[in-house]
């Protein structure tokens, strides 16, 4: 049976950035025709009603269901607060995703003096702060910024998990290991990612398309191999990172198509074919709501798989997304998102 493990909300499409490489926060070149811009967005931005409403839903379809909280920005949300007392009250399972800038700390500091705890909360921190190289001033400064505001989240003991979110590329993928250690020792957990490129002009969730970025199996081999035999803070460590290498350069198939354990809500409430891919037919056809089965909400609607199988097989040519190899580990092994999730960690 069909079982959502982890879903995805863009919770809103504004950002306090406006990076290259997002697509998700501007309009991008060669955008599909059948795509709205990005004033349709913010126009039709998901209320709190709906947000609460659709937790709810998940909630009674899986109670395990693990909720990662995207944006653009989540914290530019005023109802943020709401949407995490509801689901610290309702016991789900989340991770709020932010790019953690300096203009986003008087957001946080807001947010936490409204809410009893924040379960998760994840920001990125390249592997280049500990760089000599010539990778750009601003990337390794973003970098060491980024890092230190994460360790004074953790040690503030603001946050049950404190995670960095790490994307390997071919320029830096000999800096991972002394990064993951580097967060370890400070108790900050990490998330393993390989660089994905936008295949055609469906990818939407990222403009990058460059493939000479993309690591390949036999640069990855060895810092993998060194920090599955390390004991440091990773997450899924001994399952996720020998299947990450396995999809390397960027060949994964989740097989959404066939049970859909992941699925992702945009900022206009509809569904997606995934985090990278809009799709058309999907987000068209699909609210929350129509994602079960009206008579039996543990069951995933066989219209709703087959709009998501039909926009994989017209606008997929496979990626790279770690989040859809953790929900499919989690399938497969009929586990709960925290129990896998964290199942690693400090296990070396």
């Amino acid at each position: 049976m069909n079982k959502i493990h982890i879903v995805n909300w863009l919770l809103t499409r504004r950002c306090n950035l406006k990076c290259d490489y997002c697509a998700i926060v501007k309009n991008y070149d060669n955008k599909p025709k059948e795509y709205p811009d990005m004033d349709y967005y913010l126009r039709n931005e998901m209320t709190t009603d709906y947000i609460i409403g659709a937790l709810n839903l998940f909630k009674s379809h899986n109670p395990d269901a693990f909720h990662i909280l995207y944006g653009g920005e989540p914290l530019l949300r005023k109802d943020l607060a709401e949407i995490i007392n509801f689901c610290n009250d309702n016991n789900i399972h989340y991770t709020i995703i932010s790019n953690n800038t300096p203009e986003i700390q008087p957001l946080f500091v807001k947010l936490f003096n409204k809410v009893k705890y924040i379960q998760g909360f994840t920001s990125s921190v390249d592997p280049i702060f500990n760089s000599n190289e010539d990778v750009g001033k601003d990337r390794v400064l973003k970098s060491i910024e980024g890092f230190k505001r994460l360790k004074e989240i953790k040690d503030a003991g603001l946050v049950k998990d404190v995670v960095a979110e790490i994307t390997v590329m071919k320029h830096n993928v000999q800096h991972l290991y002394d990064l993951v250690k580097t967060l370890s020792d400070v108790g900050i957990n990490s998330d393993v990612t390989f660089l994905d490129i936008a295949k055609n002009p469906y990818y939407d969730f990222a403009n990058t398309s460059d493939p000479n970025l993309l690591v390949s199996r036999e640069e990855a081999f060895l810092p993998l191999r060194n920090l599955i035999e390390s004991d440091f803070n990773i997450h899924m460590k001994y399952k996720l990172l020998p299947l990450i290498y396995g999809t390397l350069p960027s060949n994964m198939d989740c097989g959404i198509d066939k049970k859909l354990h992941n699925v992702t809500i945009d900022a206009d409430g509809s569904v997606r074919l995934c985090l990278r891919i809009r799709g058309i037919l999907a987000p068209t056809q699909l609210k929350v709501q129509d994602l079960f089965i009206k008579t039996d909400i543990k069951k995933v609607s066989p219209f709703a798989h087959m709009c998501i199988a039909k926009d994989k097989e017209e606008y997929c040519q496979l990626c790279n997304h770690t989040c859809q190899l953790m929900s499919k580990i989690i399938d497969e092994e009929n586990s709960s998102p925290d129990e896998l999730v964290h199942s690693d960690i400090r296990e070396g």
